[in-house]
């Protein structure tokens, strides 16, 4: 359980920090008191699931990143850009098209 915990607790001050919240802000949108994120942060507390899931709620995230290890970031970081790149992509096949149409159509 001490891995689990310390991984939630890396993972939600990553995440509050990401998202620029205070212990103090992220308690109040999650319906949680500061001193129990404070807690969680510091791996002495783990949120039973109702309390998981509003932090996830909360960050933004699906509540298994919050217990993400270093590659599963890497990976998720390397999708993340991937799925930017396919509709980066896809937009200047859309140009394109729009282009030899109109030269083919005269206009």
């Amino acid at each position: 359980m001490a891995k689990v915990k310390e991984l939630l607790a890396s993972n939600l001050t990553l995440h509050r920090v990401r998202r620029s919240f205070s212990r103090k802000r992220l308690a109040e949108l999650s319906g949680l008191s500061a001193a129990y994120i404070t807690a969680i942060e510091n791996g002495k507390k783990f949120p039973p699931s109702e309390k998981f899931q509003s932090l996830a709620d909360t960050l933004e995230c699906k509540p298994c990143e919050l217990l993400y290890e270093g590659d599963e970031w890497e990976a998720r970081d390397q999708i993340d850009n991937l799925a930017g790149l396919h509709i980066e992509l896809r937009e200047k096949i859309n140009d394109l098209l729009e282009e030899v149409t109109r030269r083919r159509l005269g206009l």
